[in-house]
Order: structure tokens, then sequence, then C-alpha cells
């Protein structure tokens, strides 16, 4: 070993300290560093992944799933996106952090820094149970959790890559969390990034710095370069099919990308592989981003839509109905941690909470927030504050967003519109708007209530419009919604 190797392996070592509660660091391998043998894939698995990609494809496969074990789909309303890894040690941007001066990355961390948090990463105030159970009662409906994300840190333990299968003695975190969202009645929902930049070939040096990224240059050798792909996507299938087998009855499968350098997307064969997740998972919903890669700096994304639901509106506030299943994901944190552990506590205000889920039910579509639980495996104390504010207001809101229809009409209102059937419809006062309410129906209302009181509000219906306004002492600084009753 080099001097400069020693001093590495030093430094790396007391960066890592203390290690997994009954591991010693210098036992476990360095996780920065790529093993082909971690990713050893058997004949089966290949031959099994070719016979999907290459083998007959399914005729005419229906989008959104019609078994009737999806159909609650379109009403969930509310979903806890779980954004939780080994980067919620140091609470920064999942994977992206990684990438010298990247814009969405965060404070930068090397990937020596990075992934040396395997060696501290042993959560031991996991219990999901307590922050789910609190998102049931405050009228959440569905979860998903990163299985692993871009970085390749497997949460379970696989028998393909890295993960806690090295790190943790093999510890399973997703077995706690898919009995904790069953005993709270959430429906069950799996992240996993078909992306591993931690697999060997995938990434060069140059993908690490802002200032190199994308400068790869063409593919010498196809035939090579078509192999490498072939025992990626097996080594791939090989995961999912863990994921899919171990746990029961997955609702939902969130995939984020998956490519290979020199594969055209076309080459992916969306409907083959989700034709073959659904014989494993026949109720399973599936999003748009198996051939999608969807990245911060390309929101649109790299294809066509295909999926049970789409999610055009990542971090976008809604404005229009994109599917007919669709769901809008954004942070719930402020500053810091992006889409992981925000250490501060610091989340987005009460009223923008309102705004973004009122924007999305409205048109149609789930809200799918995002929060990180910390590296210890709970929530920061802030997030119970702010779930008890959701609970608090669906107490007397729930019947205007929960199993709701979507507007009659944007154009009929200058505030979001939800209903219930073709008689009730709901006038969604969010905290900053001001002024008067019109409303345009042809239908003079029985009844015109103010949700959270019950108590009459004053109007004016005249020539197809009605018009109101909340007085002062009415308003919230949240959603102040109206009760429209024909």
């Amino acid at each position: 070993m080099s001097v400069l190797s020693l001093m590495l392996a030093l430094a790396l070592t007391a960066f890592a300290q203390p290690a997994a509660k009954g591991q010693r660091t210098e036992d476990l391998p360095n996780p920065a560093e790529i093993r082909p043998e971690d990713y050893r894939i058997s004949r089966k698995d290949l031959q099994k992944a070719l016979h999907i990609l290459y083998g007959p494809g399914p005729e005419n496969l229906v989008y959104p799933n019609p078994a009737p074990g999806a159909q609650w789909y379109p009403q969930a309303g509310l979903g806890l996106f779980m954004h939780w890894g080994i980067h919620s040690m140091i609470g920064v941007q999942p994977s992206w952090n990684m990438i010298k001066d990247y814009e969405w990355g965060g404070e930068y961390h090397s990937r020596e820094e990075y992934y040396g948090q395997a060696y501290r990463f042993d959560p031991q105030e996991y219990h999901p149970e307590k922050y789910l159970q609190a998102a049931a009662d405050a009228g959440f409906t569905y979860a998903v959790l990163t299985t692993r994300h871009h970085d390749g840190y497997a949460l379970w333990p696989s028998k393909y890559g890295i993960g806690t299968k090295q790190y943790m003695h093999g510890r399973d975190l997703l077995e706690p969390y898919v009995k904790a969202c069953r005993d709270a009645g959430l429906k069950v929902g799996f992240y996993y990034s078909p992306r591993d930049w931690h697999y060997p070939g995938d990434r060069p040096e140059t993908e690490w710095d802002v200032a190199t990224w994308g400068k790869r240059g063409p593919v010498k050798d196809t035939v090579a370069n078509r192999q490498a792909f072939e025992h990626f996507f097996a080594y791939v299938i090989a995961q999912l099919e863990e994921l899919l087998t171990r746990y029961g009855k997955i609702d939902v499968l969130w995939l984020d990308g998956m490519g290979w350098y020199g594969i055209p997307v076309q080459d992916l064969q969306t409907d083959k592989v989700y034709a073959w997740i659904r014989s494993l998972q026949p109720d399973i919903v599936i999003n748009d981003r198996w051939g999608n890669i969807v990245n911060p700096d390309n929101p649109e994304g790299t294809s066509v839509r295909i999926g049970d639901f789409t999610t055009p509106f990542e971090c976008q506030t809604p404005t229009y109905v994109p599917s007919a299943w669709w769901e809008h994901c954004h942070i719930w944190n402020g500053k810091g941690g992006g889409w992981g552990y925000n250490k501060k506590g610091i989340f987005r205000p009460f009223s923008w909470f309102m705004e973004e889920y009122v924007a999305s039910r409205s048109l149609g579509g789930n809200f799918l927030i995002n929060v990180g639980p910390s590296g210890t495996g709970d929530m920061h104390p802030n997030f119970y504050r702010e779930i008890a504010k959701v609970q608090a207001w669906m107490a007397t809101g729930a019947e205007s967003v929960c199993g709701n229809g979507p507007s009659p009409g944007v154009e009929r209102s200058n505030v979001p519109l939800t209903t219930r059937g073709a008689d009730i419809w709901y006038a969604h006062v969010l905290a900053r708007f001001k002024g008067q309410v019109s409303v345009k129906t042809d239908r003079k209302p029985a009844k015109v209530i103010l949700l959270r009181t019950g108590e009459p509000v004053s109007c004016i219906w005249r020539d197809g419009f009605l018009h109101f306004k909340l007085p002062r002492e009415s308003r919230t600084d949240a959603d102040d919604v109206v009760k429209i009753t024909f």
C-alpha cells in the first residue's frame, strides 16, 4: 500500500467512527470502493432478465392498472414520501450531493465522505409505526419509502449490490416499515432507483464534477456495451424481484429512471417490465419513470410518460390534468437537506402545504409530500408539530379533499374548487387569496356555509354567479373552505 493510500484509509476510518453497532470499521469493506464481486448475478438471473428484455411483449397492456385492487389510487389524495439512507446521517441531498458544484446537490461531500456514512448508519431509534400512525391520523392514505436511491445503498439485505447486508449484519429496514404501514392502514409504497451510481462501470470520474459532467464521448465497443447493459438490467430485475416477493402485497412502485450509457430509451422495454411486475404483484400501481428519467435539471424527463400514474409536477404546482391518474410530489422541508433529512427541522409554512395539496386535489391528482427521517431513524420533532396541523385542519376540512371529485371547471371560479357528487362544491379560500370569491353556476345554491364552523356565509347569487367575501374574523392562515350545496 502506498503512503497516499494508507493516509486515505486512515482518514476514512477516522471519519467513519463510530461504526455501526457491533461492527468494527476495519473489518468492513470500504463503501466508496466499487467491488465487482458485490454485483455478481447467476446465470439463472441473467436468463430471466434476457427473457423479459427480448421475449414476446404483452399485447395492449392497459394503463392505468384495471385490477380491482388498484382502484384505490385515484382517490388516495395524500401520501407521505420518505427519502432515507446513509445520506441521512449528515442531512444532505441523496446521491446528488456527491456531484461537485451541482446546483441541486446542496453542500458538497466527496464520495469518500458520503459513502463513509455506511459505517455509522445503524438506526437505533427506528420506530416507523410512530410517524406512520401520525400520518394516518392526519389523513394520509399511503406512504412511499426509498428502498434504494441512485447511490446504490439498499435498505434491505439484498443478495446483490451494497447495503445493510454488508454494513448492518443483514438488518432489514423495510420489514418494519411495511408492517407499520399495514398496522396504520396505509397503502405500502416502495421507491426504487433503477440507476445505481455505485455499479461497476456506471459512472466515469467525469460524472462527479459539473465541470466535466456529460463528457464521456461515444461508445467505442457497442457489443461489449450492450452486454454490460444486459448484466446491469439483470441486476436491477433481480433486486426488484426481491422487493416484490419478500414483503407480501406492495401497493405502489415508484421508479426513478432506468438507464445505461449509449442505450436508447426505446430499448428499455417499459411494457415488458411492467407486465412482469404485475405478474408478481397484480394489484400494484407503477409510476411513469422506468424509461423516463427525470432529473432536477430536466423536470420534463427524457421520454414519454408510460405508467399507471404520471409524475410531471415534481416540485411544481400543478396547472393541468396530465393523465387519468397522476401525482404531484414536493419537498415539505425548507432550506437544507433537499429530499433527505433536514437537521434544522425547517418546514415550509402550513399555508404553502395547503396550496399545493388543494392544487392537486382540485385537478384530480394525489399529493405526495416528502420528509426525510434522521440517520437514527426517527423524524425531526417538528414533523410531529406540522402533522398535527394537518390533522387539526382535517378534523373539519377532510370532506373537501378526501375522496372528493375534481373541480367542475377551473374557469368557473377565481379560487380552486373540489366536488362531492353533482350537488356539493367546495370553494377553497386559501391564505394568500384576498377579496371577493366568484363562482359561475347556473343553479342557485340551497346552502352556503363555512365548512369549519357550519355557519352560513353571506352571499349573492345573480346572473349565474355566486359571490361572497369572507370577513376578516373568518380567515385563517390555511384554507377556509366554503361548502356550496345545490
